[in-house]
């Protein structure tokens, strides 16, 4: 959780155009803070870590924010504002109704299939979106993925965040580790380092995300983060059928698609995978 100091400098930062309400949490980029804009409507602002945003460019990475502000996507988080004030960075989000996908799954481990296959349909949707605008969104996770009620469904969180900070960091940004992403969710690619990271570095990690919802537990794990970014380079992932059996083997065989380590290998379209999916959004377990 954010430090009382930090929720006082950001109070006084914006102060003038937002009323902070409280601290919510602290994620792997930026504290989260409920807050309310001027005309009365519940925000969340997120502020990246001090430590972070001295390695940073502010102008292109509000610049980056822009940009994805653009995205216009029922199942996206929309950007509202950004801004740099008291060397602190933020950026504004809606107040999304729900819990994330990690709150869920810890409190029911395991989802139903056709649950689990309609939030990555869902999610799946967004990053088709994001994706024709030359967004890869890098950090898909349980954390970033809110379950609004119905009629909204997943929605996906800091959609041009991993971007913006990659894109207007120096080195120090990477050496601290800020934007790697998550290794349990990490691409083949970016457990590499590539630079060349696109889109399918999201399907994969969907795959993951789809894969734990439906087995409990992620396809690699270990207490070192060393040995789970080579089990995603190098290990192939189990078979989410053989570790409950009501997944059927058609889906069992979508999951291990985009578990490809092969990014060509992989579905190579968010539309080609939920359309994969789809069949299986209705009955099952």
């Amino acid at each position: 959780m954010p430090g009382r100091d930090l929720i006082e400098r950001v109070r006084k930062a914006l102060g003038d155009r937002y009323t902070v309400l409280t601290a919510v949490g602290r994620g792997g980029n930026a504290s989260i803070f409920a807050a309310r804009d001027s005309s009365g409507t519940h925000v969340a602002i997120k502020v990246l870590h001090p430590e972070l945003a001295v390695s940073v460019a502010a102008d292109r990475f509000l610049r980056e924010i822009r940009y994805a502000s653009q995205l216009d996507h029922p199942h996206i988080a929309r950007m509202m504002d950004s801004g740099e004030a008291d060397y602190l960075l933020w950026y504004v989000m809606p107040y999304l109704p729900g819990d994330t996908l990690r709150q869920t799954l810890h409190r029911e481990v395991r989802l139903p299939v056709p649950r689990a296959v309609a939030i990555a349909a869902d999610v799946l949707d967004a990053l088709e979106h994001a994706h024709a605008h030359g967004i890869a969104h890098r950090d898909i996770k349980p954390d970033n993925i809110v379950l609004s009620p119905p009629p909204q469904g997943a929605v996906l969180v800091d959609l041009g965040i991993a971007r913006a900070i990659a894109s207007s960091g120096d080195d120090r940004v990477t050496r601290s580790g800020f934007v790697v992403g998550t290794e349990e969710y990490m691409s083949p690619e970016q457990a590499q380092g590539a630079p060349d990271v696109d889109g399918r570095t999201d399907l994969y990690s969907l795959g993951v995300v789809l894969f734990e919802c439906l087995a409990g537990r992620p396809p690699f794990s270990s207490p070192s983060a060393a040995a789970v970014l080579d089990m995603h380079q190098h290990h192939p992932p189990p078979d989410v059928h053989g570790l409950r059996r009501e997944v059927p083997k058609e889906l069992a065989a979508v999951v291990t698609r985009a578990l490809a380590k092969s990014r060509a290998e992989r579905w190579q379209r968010a539309m080609e995978m939920r359309a994969a999916l789809l069949p299986f959004t209705a009955g099952g377990a």
